[in-house]
């Protein structure tokens, strides 16, 4: 009898959160494309954004790179109705591996990903071979380049007149979508800060046009936790499956926990936007995107000034001469 009048010590408060959290959500298991997307409308408004900022024709060459396993590339070159097939790239050299003691570790791979392909088209391309793109759209991707100012400038080489590289980052200090705690440290701890990219592009002479765009999300609680599961976005791959189950506990308990089975947030999306310099000297611009385009400093490069002169613009003013001279003018400005 004495139990039922137990305090709240006993069981512990843990006990009962982790009893309450096993009972309550049984995750789906998604299949397919569904386990890497966030929801059609989200991807509409993508599309909408690629439209903008890249420009994507039906006749234009792409090359995608980014993680290959949510099928982006495919849905893009159907989106757009591309004659032409997108060559997708996987862009790093890391393959991530849990140890026994729950932690995950980075394992390099050698000679495969988009720098060492950018680099070997350089060079035929230096030969007058190799094939050229329209437009390389570079997607969440910046954190695995070992060495991205070498990438910028090989993926210039090999851009046709007029090309755009386009790199969307998802800043891991401004996002919002709602992570753990634990995940949102790690996740910053390891971003690419964008200023780098920006300094990068800017170092081997290319225009530069940033914007920062929040795109909305709508989904239910069940499938934004198995996507978490699952190790969404692909980032989460530096997390172990031990730390995201500790994580999904944080979430139900914490800002998952409320009534409803929707759940709203916003994914915030710098766009930078990379294109060859159209000044003699090659002197980089860096703008906000629509911004109002502007030259450099005129004392960075040689000017050349003209002025045109026609009768209109010249007063004749007669002046007296002797018989030793004759008639003599004098111009004064008009």
């Amino acid at each position: 009898m004495a139990s039922a009048y137990l305090g709240p010590e006993s069981p512990r408060p843990l006990a009962v959160i982790s009893e309450s959290y096993r009972g309550q959500y049984h995750l789906p298991e998604l299949g397919g494309e569904d386990r890497l997307s966030l929801g059609p409308e989200y991807e509409e408004q993508l599309f909408s954004l690629l439209h903008k900022y890249l420009e994507l024709g039906t006749t234009d060459t792409l090359c995608y790179i980014g993680d290959t396993r949510d099928g982006l590339a495919a849905r893009i070159e159907k989106r757009f109705c591309m004659m032409e097939p997108v060559q997708t790239l996987v862009p790093g050299h890391f393959h991530y591996a849990e140890t026994g003691e729950h932690k995950m570790v980075p394992i390099r791979i050698s000679h495969v990903g988009a720098e060492e392909f950018f680099r070997n088209l350089a060079r035929e391309r230096e030969v007058g071979g190799g094939e050229t793109f329209d437009k390389v759209l570079l997607h969440d991707a910046c954190r695995y380049l070992t060495q991205p100012a070498d990438l910028y400038a090989n993926i210039t080489r090999c851009l046709s007149p007029g090309g755009t590289l386009l790199i969307v980052h998802r800043p891991a200090h401004l996002t919002t979508l709602p992570f753990f705690r634990d995940a949102q440290h790690r996740l910053a701890d390891n971003d690419v800060p964008y200023m780098d990219i920006v300094r990068d592009l800017q170092g081997v002479k290319l225009d530069v046009q940033w914007e920062l765009e929040v795109v909305p999300v709508t989904m239910t609680k069940r499938k934004w936790l198995a996507m978490v599961r699952d190790h969404y976005p692909p980032q989460m791959e530096i997390m172990s499956h031990t730390e995201v189950l500790s994580g999904l506990r944080e979430l139900t308990e914490g800002v998952l926990k409320y009534e409803g089975n929707q759940v709203e947030f916003t994914d915030r999306l710098l766009f930078i936007k990379a294109t060859q310099s159209t000044l003699e000297n090659g002197y980089p611009s860096v703008q906000r995107y629509s911004a109002r385009q502007f030259e450099p400093f005129p004392a960075q490069r040689d000017l050349k000034l003209t002025m045109k002169l026609s009768t209109d613009s010249i007063t004749p003013a007669r002046t007296r001469t002797t018989k030793a001279h004759p008639q003599q003018y004098k111009f004064l400005w008009g």
